[in-house]
Formats: C-alpha cells, structure tokens, sequence
C-alpha cells in the first residue's frame, strides 16, 4: 500500500495529482492497483512500481495530441527546470510539453532504481505559515506557474490555502504532477490553455464501482490511445474548440461523443462529466478564467433518436456558433446567420432538448431565422430534430 499526498480541495495542484492516477483508476490491471481517494490522500493498493504505467500513459498519450502547441515556459519556470535537469541530468526542449515528456522518462527509470525514495516521498507533506512542501523538505523546487493560478485568481483564500502560502515539490512530485499536466491538456485556442479531467466524485465512485469503468472501456475500446480514459479525454482535443457557450459545447460534445456511443450499441447517459480549466497566458503570467463542470448525460435520448445526417448538420452548425462567437467567419455567416441568431437557435435547441422550451419553437425559429439555403430549413433535418427532441 503507497500513501500519496493530496493537496487542499479545489487547487487545481490536487485536480492534476488525481488526473495523474486516472489511468490506474480506469484500467485497475495495470500493475494490479487499484486506487482509493481519500480527503488528504489517495492509496494506492498495489505497488508503487505501478506508477511507471502512469508515466508511460502521460509520455505516450502526447502522441495523440500532437496538434495542441507545447507552449513556451514562463521565465520562472525555466529557471526552475534548468535547476531539475542539471541535477537529473536532462536534455529537452523548453517547452512545457517537453519538460513533461522528460520527466515522465525519468520517473520510469527511477521507479524501477528507487522505489523506496518514491514511497517516501509520496507520503511525505510539510506545512508551514508560508509554504507546502511535497516530498524530500532539503530537495524541493519552486511549483511551476499554471498550477499556482488560484493564488492569484482569488487573492487573500483560495480552497483551503492562505494566500502566502507557496506550494514546492521535490523532483519525483514535479514528475507525478506533469503527468496529470500531459494527461488533462487538452485544447489551446486564442491564449488559452484548456485543461480537461474528471471530477474527484467520479474518481472516488469509479474505485469501487465498476460501472463507469467499464463504460469508459467500452466507448473507447475501438479508439487509440494509451488507456481508457485518456481517450476519453481525447474528445474534449477532436473538438478543437474553446467551451465558451455553455449550451452550444455541450451538445457539440454530446453528439461527438454520442456517435461513438452509438458504434458501441451505448447511448450517453451514463457518460461521466468534465471538468474544465480555462487559463489564461499572457507570457508574463496565468490567470484563472473559468473552472466549469459539463454533463452531457441528460441529451442522451435527443442524441441517440437523431439521424446520422441531422447530427453532422447540427455538428457543423454547432462549431460555428463557437467559431462566431470568437470571431466573424463568412462561411459560417452565409450558412447559419450571424451570432446573435445562430446562438439564439443553439440555446433555444439545448433548451428544448433539457424540457424547459417548447420543441415547436425551436423547429420555427430554425425555419424563420436561418439563411434562405440554410440546411437548417430543410423540411427532412427540421422534422428529424424534431422527433429527436420529442421521442
């Protein structure tokens, strides 16, 4: 049994440790561990050599995210990842991708030479008035920027920290947290960086009920990608896309995720939420914009009753209503409208999916509003949505 630290609730620090264990939570046979979530701690029953499947999921699942940028480090991160790769004998890029990849690397070799040092590292915390210290207190770095953001987000508190306190990790934790950075970056769009995971709720649940792991393997089982869950995740980098409009990304991810459901005899309605972590970086610092949850489990039957055609019209016109939202696009425009009418049918749609507006009024905004060679005035895609919604 390896104890391994946990960080206060709602630190996006804690979010990327848990996000770092998930494959060994998704796919318990790795290494024979499973993983049990507790309020200071996760416990691995297993052997800590099972989290060399943790580094080699983190390194290989960049792989499949080759599009996203690395993202140039800021000055005070390099400075403190030219302190790690002296003393580790590194040699990458100064990238944060790179850094990650480098580290997991390491961990694995490391793993296999030190176990013991990574037990005790892991279920070592030190708190002081000014700082949390991971690990070996005579061998620690300053954390890296991203994932201090709420200390300059929410000024005086945030979670269970004091403003002044300052988070530090020796080497084996800057390793074990960039694997959760690798696993849950998903997206970068206008200077945004997108971080994608799981809720700790699904995690505590998903260790001791097997039900939405076996979901999860099931949905993805036909996918590429090193586990489960990272695949899963991986739908949130198909989209490409920011999760600015609430009612317009969570249908775009519903019937993104539905159509793979649906190749698997599944529906979505026991697909788990996401968490997302929008930040912000300047090239001078980072700024937490928003933290939001979204399920897409209550568009199931709406998903699932839609034609293959009516679902890639709305996919199309879903992305541009985001597209539009961020800035003019003369495709978009010519098919769909501009944004204020496209975005009045995508929340009037989400609306009428959820019960809380009437599916008639949908169908005659579409009809009404969109361009005259809109394909959202077809007669057959109109009454496809339609019974989709009511059925």
């Amino acid at each position: 049994m390896v104890s391994v630290k946990l960080l206060p609730h709602g630190t996006f620090g804690r979010e990327l440790i848990l996000t770092a264990l998930t494959p060994l939570v998704f796919s318990q046979a790795l290494g024979g561990t499973s993983v049990e979530i507790r309020e200071y701690e996760a416990v691995l029953h297993g052997k800590v050599g099972s989290l060399y499947y943790v580094f080699e999921a983190a390194k290989n699942g960049v792989t499949h995210k080759n599009a996203l940028p690395k993202m140039k480090p800021h000055y005070n991160d390099v400075q403190v990842m030219t302190k790690i790769k002296k003393k580790l004998r590194l040699n990458c890029q100064d990238t944060y991708v790179d850094y990650g990849v480098a580290l997991c690397e390491w961990a694995m070799n490391d793993l296999t030479r030190n176990p013991q040092r990574w037990e005790q590292s892991l279920e070592s915390i030190e708190h002081t008035p000014k700082t949390i210290k991971l690990g070996d207190v005579n061998s620690v770095f300053s954390g890296f920027q991203p994932f201090k953001i709420e200390k300059y987000k929410y000024g005086k508190q945030f979670g269970n920290l004091r403003a002044q306190q300052d988070v530090q990790m020796d080497e084996r934790w800057v390793a074990l947290t960039m694997a959760g950075f690798l696993i849950s970056y998903s997206t970068y769009s206008d200077g945004e960086m997108i971080f994608s995971t799981v809720p700790e709720e699904t995690l505590v649940n998903a260790a001791t009920d097997f039900q939405t792991i076996n979901y999860v393997q099931t949905l993805t089982h036909k996918l590429l990608g090193p586990t489960s869950i990272q695949k899963y995740l991986n739908f949130v980098y198909e989209l490409r896309s920011a999760p600015d409009l609430h009612h317009a990304y969570s249908l775009l991810l519903a019937l993104h995720v539905g159509k793979h459901a649906k190749e698997n005899n599944l529906t979505i309605a026991e697909a788990p939420p996401i968490v997302f972590r929008r930040v912000l970086f300047s090239g001078r610092s980072f700024s937490l914009m928003e933290r939001i949850s979204i399920s897409i489990s209550s568009l199931a039957s709406f998903v699932h009753n839609l034609s293959d055609d009516a679902a890639n019209i709305l996919t199309d016109f879903l992305r541009c209503v985001l597209i539009l939202y961020r800035r003019e696009n003369a495709y978009c425009s010519n098919r769909y409208g501009d944004f204020s009418v496209c975005n009045k049918i995508a929340k009037a749609l989400y609306d009428a999916v959820n019960g809380s507006r009437s599916p008639a009024e949908v169908i005659y905004l579409m009809a009404r509003s969109s361009p005259e060679n809109s394909p959202l005035k077809y007669t057959k895609f109109l009454k496809e949505v339609y019974e989709a919604i009511t059925g």
